[in-house]
């Protein structure tokens, strides 16, 4: 064992205060990028703050007093005080800013001092290993300065490291991973400091496949008893390591690990891990695949964990994943607002991931999300925590009981989060309004123990909360089909929708379709079983009619045409065929099809509603060739041209006019276009002409007519 690991010997009074929760209410991180979750009368939580001076790219730890106020943050590197300045004594740490992991403990039994622990990073070869250096709050004027410094723990090092409470709820461990192996090393913290020597483990896969796969994390469930290991799924051009993530047991009476198991899928490519409040659901992100997996740990068997796989899909490729002080989980990547998922105990899509949720300008977030302790939140420890049971939901009464492992004499302080406190023991409190989430928060202590125990839950009195459902919807005016959309705050709240049509859904994001166009107010409430504790959202919700109607079928003659229209005007018609149309793409193009055809149109509103229709035009064919014996051109708009009539399968080669003395006066192989009565715009005299015809059907045999047609003025 290295000489560096020794017993710190320090004066402390048995009723300083060893965690508070919100220790963790300030996250200093990435691109000068901060965030309180220190409560408002008004305004967001967490709230945004913007008087960060650090810079980190990953590694990143904040700490704060017991009643929520900065103390000091840290990228590994350096460390800066409350004044957002370099603490005294507070650059050239030992760990750097592209590691993955550092981290500020609270000193067991001693408020004025805290340590930093850092691990070396891939640039730098992981040579530097584990170090630990320690700040006292109260020196600099309460400004804090870093009097012990770069003390190595161990030589060999990831960018992994983990801390979680021992069993006693006083006491902590720092669990380190030895660079290229599977050996885990448990360090336990007391009230005397780091104790020599360590609970040495050595289980799971050997990770030694890669330089990179010495990136990654490590984390402790909050309830102390699950491990996770991820490694980055980093390749080169020779080795393409697995990518999967490690889960073992964690014993935090005697810090051993063991029972590994691997959780691994072909498509994925793990990075960051975050377990849920309760400890049953495992956040794995995959930034190169822009997804997100959750994954059930809490069942039986391996096979039925791995089924358990949930998959969300993300805009951006997030890679930290942390949980925060008001029990939600938050996601980061460079230059994009954090994520959040509301609901994180939640099973499958109701965990209720949303993105764009916290926009960090004018700081940014980067890969980086601060590290903390995740187990101060967990209340429900068998050992040193507390249970509540609502026995009231409408008026917000809670029984309450705590438990200990400390020895006598112990003092209980229970604050509600609403400015009353208790020193009973099983205390019962009424919460008002019961609609509300509260932080309840209590302190452990006893006169024959160093430290004091602080268990943290947030708790509903109602068991829901009465944030008021909200729902946006997409109408589909041409089929009356309608999509809502389910934005409330919190949907693991049971909730029915009523349509306004009679009909009625519990889903989440329900799709309904009108049978008549109207406006209908549809209702979001919350369905607790409690009239007491719900609420509601009403909206109009209009459905429009849009239809498109063309005229009744035509019969016509072959070479007549039809005027084609809708009943409605749209922004855009397609009419199809296009066979025979003037145009295509207007409300009234002219038909004059030869044959017999069916046209579609399809029309779309400026709202975007569609709507189609379509007419059939018979068309009658003549037996033979078919020249008028006459026509009068004078411009009357009845017989003002001679054309031939004929077959719609026969193709036109010429039609000609010749005059009385054999001259040819007019030409066209066009169908429909006939001659005027002119010569070159001028007036032919009244008589008798000769015209002369020639066509071919489809085989291609030519069919000759000649007659004569008499020309009326």
């Amino acid at each position: 064992m290295r000489s560096a690991c020794f017993i710190l010997l320090l004066l402390f009074t048995v009723w300083q205060q060893s965690l508070n929760a919100q220790f963790f209410n300030q996250w200093y991180f990435g691109r000068k990028a901060a965030l309180s979750f220190n409560a408002t009368a008004t305004g967001p939580l967490p709230s945004l703050l913007t008087n960060s001076a650090m810079m980190a790219d990953e590694a990143a730890a904040s700490i704060a007093d017991e009643n929520g106020d900065l103390l000091f943050y840290t990228n590994g590197k350096t460390v800066y005080n409350k004044q957002h300045q370099v603490m005294l004594n507070g650059d050239g740490l030992a760990g750097d800013i592209s590691s993955c992991q550092v981290a500020i403990v609270p000193y067991p039994g001693n408020d004025q001092l805290y340590f930093i622990f850092t691990t070396d990073a891939l640039e730098n070869d992981l040579a530097a290993g584990y170090n630990y250096s320690i700040v006292d709050i109260s020196a600099d004027g309460g400004n804090g300065a870093v009097t012990t410094k770069n003390v190595q723990l161990w030589p060999s090092c990831t960018e992994r490291m983990a801390v979680a409470h021992h069993a006693n709820g006083v006491d902590l461990w720092l669990i380190t991973n030895d660079k290229n192996s599977n050996i885990f090393r448990s360090w336990r913290i007391t009230c005397a400091g780091i104790l020599p020597g360590h609970v040495l483990s050595v289980t799971g896969a050997v990770l030694n496949q890669h330089r990179d796969i010495n990136a990654g994390i490590l984390k402790v469930s909050p309830d102390g008893k699950t491990l996770c290991q991820t490694h980055f799924p980093f390749f080169d051009e020779l080795t393409h390591p697995p990518n999967f993530v490690q889960l073992f047991d964690f014993n935090n009476s005697t810090g051993s690990i063991s029972n590994p198991r691997s959780i691994a899928f072909p498509d994925a490519q793990y990075n960051h891990a975050e377990f849920s409040p309760d400890g049953k659901l495992l956040y794995v992100t995959r930034p190169g695949n822009k997804k997100i997996d959750q994954i059930n740990i809490s069942l039986p068997n391996m096979a039925a964990i791995l089924a358990s796989r949930v998959t969300i899909n993300t805009l951006s490729p997030f890679f930290d994943i942390q949980m925060g002080p008001d029990e939600k989980i938050y996601l980061s990547t460079p230059s994009v607002p954090l994520a959040v998922i509301h609901n994180p105990n939640a099973p499958g899509t109701v965990c209720d991931f949303r993105e764009d949720q916290i926009n960090l300008a004018p700081g940014a977030p980067f890969i980086g999300l601060p590290f903390h302790i995740n187990d101060y939140i967990y209340a429900d420890d068998p050992l040193n925590g507390f249970s509540y049971t609502i026995l009231d939901s409408c008026t917000g009464r809670v029984q309450f009981t705590a438990r200990t492992t400390l020895p006598p004499n112990i003092s209980w302080e229970w604050d509600f989060g609403d400015g009353i406190t208790s020193t009973l023991q099983n205390p019962l409190h009424t919460f008002s309004p019961a609609t509300r989430a509260y932080t309840v928060r209590l302190k452990i202590s006893s006169s024959a123990s160093c430290g004091t125990i602080y268990k943290s839950k947030l708790i509903k009195p109602s068991g829901y909360t009465s944030a008021k459902p909200q729902f946006d919807f997409v109408v589909r005016c041409d089929s009356g089909y309608v999509r809502f959309i389910n934005n409330s705050p919190n949907l693991t709240i049971p909730m029915i929708w009523t349509f306004g049509d009679g009909n009625a859904s519990t889903a989440i994001n329900p799709i309904h379709s009108y049978l008549n166009a109207g406006i209908y107010n549809v209702t979001l409430r919350t369905n607790t079983g409690m009239a007491c504790l719900d609420s509601s959202t009403s909206h109009p919700v209009e459905v429009k009619s849009f239809t498109v109607n063309l005229p009744p079928d035509r019969t016509i003659t072959v070479g007549q045409s039809v005027f084609l229209s809708t009943n409605e005007p749209a922004l855009t018609y397609q009419w199809s065929p296009a066979t025979w149309l003037s145009d295509s793409t207007i409300r009234n193009p002219i038909a004059t099809p030869l044959e017999d055809i069916t046209y579609k149109v399809k029309a779309a509103g400026a709202d975007g509603c569609k709507g189609e229709d379509s007419i059939t035009i018979h068309v009658l064919q003549y037996d033979d060739v078919y020249v008028p014996s006459g026509f009068t051109p004078n411009n009357d708009g009845l017989n003002d041209q001679i054309f031939p009539f004929y077959k719609g399968a026969l193709t036109l080669k010429e039609f000609s006019i010749y005059s009385r003395w054999g001259n040819r006066i007019f030409t066209t192989s066009q169908r429909g276009k006939g001659w005027n009565g002119e010569i070159k715009g001028q007036l032919q005299d009244a008589g008798v002409y000769v015209w002369n015809v020639v066509l071919t059907d489809k085989a291609g045999n030519t069919i000759s007519k000649k007659g004569t047609l008499v020309l009326i003025r």
